[in-house]
């Protein structure tokens, strides 16, 4: 046991850096505080709760999705533990195939040197290097934000037992005819010469041309048909004209041969449905080699494709444009399709393409011979769970699109032509008979020879991260079981970004079915999408992404945790600005300044660390009468807010969660009830009411502290360690989380809360009439009822001191001339304004902001009265320009009372 230290008070400033460094992760790991043990779950000690960190690739350094995604994740799990869970947080990271062979690839370049030169081995071996070298360097920064792993666990999607579960997994599905080499369209990059997948390709907004041209009739001389396409150069590879049947103007023509312009073949026109009428001329040429929307109407008619574009972007065809780049021959044939006599004019077109997000450069649309995983037969079950809520999403919208999805799903491609991931286990002989297996040895046994040659490809990186639910629980194959998988598998929550709903999340639905029989996760929430201040997507190349750790270095780690959850609701985008973070930070410093008051109080009413500690055991909430009003009040509003705290946290709403301890502790505690206290206290000098005060003080800021540790931990846990004597290497990370207490919720504290209410009210009155804050201004209340009265007078003082005002009270009072007055809870209250304020002035000033008030409400009127507006945005968006209006409204009623009252 680490030696004790007696509770003293903070430092006067909070100094992040100090705190921060002091608690940093690394303090948390080297005690094992996040360690979490299969044996208690299956020794039904514990119920698990498990959280499966998205790998992060190998490549990368921390991003504001990274924050957001790896806060809500340690959020979660740091709840869990505290409620008494066994919880645990697999982390990894991911090998991410094209991005670190590219990485590398650039690294030897500068040194003169390419990989062919190298060969496979040897590349392979500078690839471990640099992974060993640099490849750490995002779970580095990951620790950072205090994430709370179970970091013996962390696992390399190439770790031996990740790889083995890879080729286990292939070869199953392989025997099982999921798995089979075929001739499909795919992503092709013609810089990094692979197969990509969707989540490789970036949607660019590009301007190119529409060129239309025409097509004549082989059986109608001088009559053609017009096509409108921005790929002229793929011309030479069509092999049909279609056209919509319920179009009539080509009704008459389906069933014609038309011929390709500049390579005189003669063509079929077709009726597809595909065709949508309204693009171009209604009539689309079927280019099946170089489209997967092609490629599908030329299966349904049974036409071979013909390839016009290679694997490095240049042209293939016999027509006189082989080997020219696909761009430049796109220009060459637009001018020889003018020149035949078969353009018919060029117009400037805005779409959107694909490019491949490591070169750069536009996908190729490309017809090849690849690995493909049958995907129907696994994905009707995967749809099933979703609908019967075995998963839940969160947002639920997001089933919508999941199952669009899976009820159109396609082959998904696994193959890729680089160097660096898992190898296919499959291997050739020379006659190209394929066997595929787990191992080079079983592969000859198979074939009965030695001949063979391995496959060159690798697999798509996803194809590993599918398995990521049961190889991070150390599962190797189909049949493979372990006590860590009974007890973690099916992990809890998944929390990721809805961008990977296809790639990844769907994927992995499949994979635990398939192999494992049960869904990998319970719950999924997608996280919201972080857009700049002017609701653009963060992104290197428009510089509008800030660098999260200088933000640490400026903020705080816990306030930049607090802030990005305080400003994400649930299925909202965030709108972050760098400036955001004061809110954390001077939410931090107010935390650090109002544990400071009470350890103060503390120390002033108990002659030691031990007194208070010996008292403070003992005490008990449920067992003492109050002996300030006060203390009924928070004590009720803070079971309140417990109540609200774990329902969010059931309702997967963790920005109510952060909003609702947030209004608390500023308002109720430290605005209401610690500025009470002091004032009750003020003229106090020691007894066991005041002892009992300040407990009753420290264990409500003991809650907060808990309630608010899963979001700032760093912060939380030093100010917890200064309440009462504890070793260094306890942690409130594994103290218990507040529960609710259902007598106080059902408590009246009508009367109790009168005082902070009829506050509340008379600074707003100061506020609207801008009476200075430094006059003293007599305030009359007239109480509704005797125990009104009771509860005022007990308060006064109370009352007096935080509305810098001389309080007279009294059952028959009259409203005094030029005063405010207000009501609350059917008790009238008056301030006099004569001599306080200028009265010409303050007309003046009411006079404008009712002119600017009623602008602003006729406005939002407007607003609100459009149709457009209202059936097209969001329920939130239109609630919350009502509650503009209704709170305009009520201003407005305001500031014509006051004009009364300073006219009469």
């Amino acid at each position: 046991m680490s030696e004790q230290k007696a509770p003293l008070n903070l430092e006067k400033t909070y100094n992040h850096q100090d705190v921060e460094e002091r608690w940093r992760s690394a303090h948390w790991e080297a005690l094992g505080l996040f360690h979490a043990e299969s044996s208690r779950v299956l020794g039904h000690e514990k119920a698990p709760y498990t959280v499966l960190m998205p790998p992060p690739n190998v490549t990368g350094s921390l991003t504001l999705g990274h924050v957001l995604n790896h806060t809500l994740q340690d959020i979660f799990i740091r709840y869990s533990r505290m409620t008494g869970r066994e919880a645990l947080w697999l982390p990894g990271t991911d090998h991410a195939g094209i991005a670190t062979q590219t990485v590398v690839e650039k690294k030897l370049k500068k040194e003169g040197v390419t990989r062919h030169e190298l060969g496979r081995r040897e590349f392979l071996e500078h690839v471990w290097q640099w992974r060993d070298e640099y490849g750490g360097l995002i779970l580095r920064q990951l620790r950072r934000l205090g994430i709370s792993c179970d970091w013996r666990r962390n696992l390399f999607t190439m770790d031996e037992s990740a790889s083995q579960a890879v080729v286990n997994a292939f070869v199953a599905l392989y025997r099982d005819g999921l798995i089979y080499r075929g001739t499909r369209i795919i992503n092709w990059c013609p810089v990094s010469q692979t197969a990509l997948s969707d989540e490789e390709v970036i949607m660019k907004p590009r301007r190119d041309k529409l060129v239309y041209v025409q097509y004549s009739l082989v059986n109608q001389p001088g009559k053609y048909i017009t096509v409108a396409t921005v790929r002229p150069e793929t011309i030479l590879g069509d092999v049909a004209i279609a056209v919509n049947p319920a179009d009539p103007r080509y009704r008459e023509l389906i069933g014609e041969l038309a011929v390709v312009p500049l390579a005189g073949r003669h063509i079929p026109i077709i009726a597809d449905e595909y065709v949508d009428i309204e693009f171009g001329t209604g009539a689309l040429k079927i280019t099946p080699a170089h489209d997967p929307n092609d490629y599908e109407v030329a299966r349904r008619h049974n036409f071979q494709p013909i390839s016009v574009v290679g694997k490095d972007g240049r042209m293939t065809d016999s027509f006189g444009y082989a080997g020219m780049d696909r761009f430049e021959a796109r220009e060459k044939i637009i001018r020889d399709l003018e020149e035949e006599g078969s353009l018919v004019r060029v117009e400037e077109y805005e779409h959107n393409v694909g490019y491949s997000e490591r070169a750069d450069v536009v996908v190729e649309p490309y017809l090849s011979e690849q690995w493909f995983v049958r995907m129907k037969p696994l994905a009707e079950r995967a749809l099933q769970v979703v609908n019967d809520g075995e998963i839940r999403f969160h947002p639920p919208h997001w089933i919508n699109t999941y199952r669009h999805w899976m009820e159109n799903i396609q082959d998904w491609c696994i193959s890729r032509q680089l160097w660096w991931g898992h190898r296919i286990p499959a291997w050739y002989e020379p006659d190209g008979k394929v066997w595929v297996a787990s191992s080079y040895e079983e592969a000859c046994h198979l074939a009965g020879t030695d001949k063979l040659v391995q496959e060159d490809d690798v697999l798509d990186t996803w194809f590993s991260s599918w398995l990521w639910p049961l190889t991070t629980l150390g599962w190797t194959g189909t049949h493979s079981d372990n006590d860590d998988l009974r007890a973690f598998y099916p992990t809890s929550t998944l929390v990721t970004g809805p961008d990977i709903i296809f790639f990844w999340v769907a994927r992995m639905i499949m994979a635990g079915l398939y192999f494992k029989g049960d869904v990998p996760f319970r719950d999924v929430y997608f996280t919201s999408i972080i857009r700049d201040m002017k609701g653009r997507k963060l992104s290197k190349s428009l510089g509008n992404s800030p660098d999260p750790l200088k933000v640490i270095d400026t903020y705080g780690t816990d306030a930049l945790r607090f802030t990005i959850i305080y400003i994400a609701p649930l299925g909202q985008d965030v709108l972050f600005g760098e400036e955001k973070c004061e809110l954390g930070r001077n939410f931090a410093t107010k935390l650090w300044n109002a544990s400071r008051l009470v350890f103060m109080l503390r120390e002033r009413f108990f002659s030691s660390g031990d007194a208070f500690e010996k008292r403070y055991r003992a005490f008990s909430v449920d067992e003492r009468s109050f002996s300030f009003a006060e203390e009924r009040v928070v004590m009720q509003r803070y079971h309140t807010m417990l109540e609200r705290y774990h329902g969010a946290f059931s309702q997967f709403r963790v920005n109510d969660i952060v909003k609702n301890v947030y209004d608390f502790f500023w308002g109720d505690y430290c605005d209401w009830y610690l500025e009470a206290l002091k004032i009750k206290l003020s003229g106090v000098q020691e007894g066991e009411a005041a002892q009992d005060a300040v407990c009753l003080a420290v264990h409500l800021l003991e809650g907060i502290l808990k309630v608010l540790h899963p979001v700032m931990p760093f912060i939380t846990d030093e100010i917890w360690h200064h309440i009462a004597s504890c070793s260094i290497d306890e942690s409130i990370a594994l103290s218990a989380m507040p529960s609710v207490d259902e007598g106080w919720l059902k408590t009246d504290t009508t009367l109790d809360a009168l005082p902070q209410l009829l506050i509340a009210e008379v600074r707003s009155l100061r506020a609207l009439f801008t009476v200075p804050a430094g006059t003293m201004a007599p305030l009359t209340i007239k109480p509704a009822t005797e125990g009104a009265r009771e509860v005022l007078v007990a308060n006064s003082a109370i009352i007096s001191a935080m509305t810098r005002c001389e309080v007279g009270i009294a059952m028959d009072c009259q409203r005094p001339r030029h005063a405010a007055g207000s009501l609350v809870e059917g008790n009238e209250l008056f301030i006099q304004l004569e001599g306080l304020i200028s009265f010409d002035k303050e007309r003046d000033r009411l006079v404008k902001e009712i002119a600017r008030v009623s602008g602003y409400i006729a406005s939002l009127e407007k607003k609100l009265s459009n149709r457009s507006f209202v059936d097209n945005a969001s329920a939130d968006v239109v609630d919350k320009e009502r509650e503009k209006k209704g709170e305009a409204e009520r201003n407005l009623a305001k500031f014509k009372d006051n004009l009364d009252v300073l006219s009469n």
